[in-house]
């Protein structure tokens, strides 16, 4: 998964890594609540292009929204 090498690799913006983890929480925490408990991690074992497309337009409209 790309999105947890680069939270990894930057580690010294705490902040950021904090977002990016409760952001990702909320996309997996949402996704168990529409499909199945477990659909986030499926997706993105299965189909890890889809996944992170998902991820990013669940971002795209929690900023719009904000």
């Amino acid at each position: 998964m790309p999105y947890v090498s680069i939270i990894h690799r930057a580690s010294c913006l705490d902040g950021i890594i904090l977002i990016a983890k409760t952001m990702l929480e909320l996309f997996i925490e949402l996704t168990n609540q529409i499909f199945w408990v477990g659909y986030a991690q499926e997706l993105a074992s299965s189909n890890p292009a889809l996944f992170q497309f998902e991820f990013d337009e669940f971002l795209k409209v929690y900023h719009y929204e904000h």
